[in-house]
């Protein structure tokens, strides 16, 4: 549940931004409006995505809303998600019992199903939804990458974030975990919490062991890498030096004069990095919401139940009796990345190999159809990989047909 909590004065752009919420998150967060000099209760149990929006204009808060802000927060200490939101550019600190919140400045991009309001409040949203404590991991190696790793820890926990980084991580090149301990152990055990590991891409870090091992390790735990790639002035090469993320597509390209390592980073720096943080932790939730909810309708459409095996990593298990003596049981993962990702499959596979034997293994991606032709290094006998809009098509043919949609 959200609700937008206004005066009178900003009654309009409270309902505009109810609007863009409910049009990108449609049925799977509920939105709501209060006004602040009404005595209001909120509309519904407590939840693990409530989240407060404090929308205000440098007019202080009357009695009644400072109440239920802090009601809010005392019925949430651990989960209460809260976004002040300010209207007014000369007033930066929320007014009342929000005031100890960072607030989001509104302006010309801040409405729109693709504007900063919708970013950042489903970024905040995505990170609670995947229950790994809203941490943002940032990779680095310590050579090259402390001072910039610093700078964007600073940032977005200003931001009101969650970074985490490993200070003992490396000194001076050399690992901190000791001869004879489980590294895979201990790398999970960092990785436990994070929602997304931002990694710093700079030119040391591709000669860290325990960098390539955190990128495997996240990759089989399906928590999203987003690399920041520093690169100096003249070096033509694009995208991550480590191959294996270049199949995401997604990255910050950062070009720099000097060493990366001597880098102090603008303002407008650390805005890129936050802004395809926040996109990327939005796209995310939104996926996360919206492709397990198309996949769940098509199976339950076609006679199936729909049980999930690990909700953390959207593995899910269909299963429909035809007869006393014929059933088919379905076993299906609904990626959250823009493509078929490779890391993601391989996971998926693993899974498989833990499960009972089901009769079909579903791989199903987002993003862009992609035809048969690029299809063909994804042919395996042991699974089928295909995007959600061909998933009713297959359902109904009786696992025969795939294309038509």
């Amino acid at each position: 549940m959200i609700v937008i909590l206004h005066n009178e004065a900003c009654k309009d752009v409270a309902q505009s931004m109810q609007t863009d919420l409910v049009d990108t998150f449609q049925d799977h967060v509920s939105v709501a409006l209060a006004l602040d000099s009404n005595s209001n209760v909120w509309p519904g149990e407590v939840e693990w995505n409530d989240m407060l929006i404090v929308l205000y204009d440098g007019t202080s808060l009357p009695r009644e809303a400072n109440e239920y802000v802090k009601t809010f927060l005392a019925k949430r200490p651990d989960t209460a998600l809260i976004l002040p939101v300010a209207v007014d550019d000369k007033f930066p600190v929320p007014p009342g019992a929000a005031s100890a919140y960072k607030a989001l400045p509104f302006n010309n991009d801040s409405l729109g199903t693709e504007g900063r309001l919708i970013r950042r409040a489903g970024a905040m949203l995505g990170l609670r939804l995947q229950g790994r404590n809203t941490k943002v991991f940032i990779s680095y190696r310590a050579i090259d990458g402390s001072q910039i790793a610093e700078q964007i820890y600073d940032h977005l926990l200003a931001l009101g974030h969650k970074p985490w980084r490993d200070e003992a991580k490396e000194l001076d090149g050399n690992t901190k975990i000791l001869p004879g301990e489980p590294v895979q152990q201990e790398i999970e055990k960092a990785l436990a919490d994070a929602s997304l590991v931002l990694l710093v891409d700079t030119p040391e870090s591709y000669n860290s062991k325990w960098i390539k091992e955190e990128i495997n390790t996240a990759d089989g735990m399906l928590i999203p890498i987003l690399p920041v790639v520093f690169r100096l002035q003249g070096d033509k090469k694009k995208g991550p030096r480590f191959r294996t993320l270049l199949h995401l597509q997604r990255w910050i390209d950062m070009t720099f004069a000097d060493a990366p390592k001597k880098t102090t980073l603008s303002t407008s720096d650390l805005e890129k990095i936050t802004l395809e943080i926040e996109t990327y932790l939005c796209d995310i939730f939104i996926r996360k919401c919206r492709i397990p909810f198309l996949v769940e309708k098509c199976f339950r459409d076609a006679g199936y139940d729909w049980q999930a095996l690990n909700r953390a990593l959207l593995m899910f298990k269909s299963h429909r009796k035809f007869s006393l003596r014929l059933s088919r049981t379905v076993h299906s993962h609904c990626s959250i990345f823009d493509q078929i990702y490779d890391p993601a499959r391989i996971r998926f596979k693993s899974f498989l190999q833990t499960q009972p034997h089901a009769h079909h293994a579903l791989f199903v991606y987002d993003g862009d159809l992609w035809p048969e032709d690029d299809l063909k290094d994804y042919l395996d006998d042991d699974m089928i990989v295909l995007h959600h809009q061909e998933l009713s098509a297959l359902l109904t043919s009786n696992f025969t047909k795939l294309g038509d949609a």
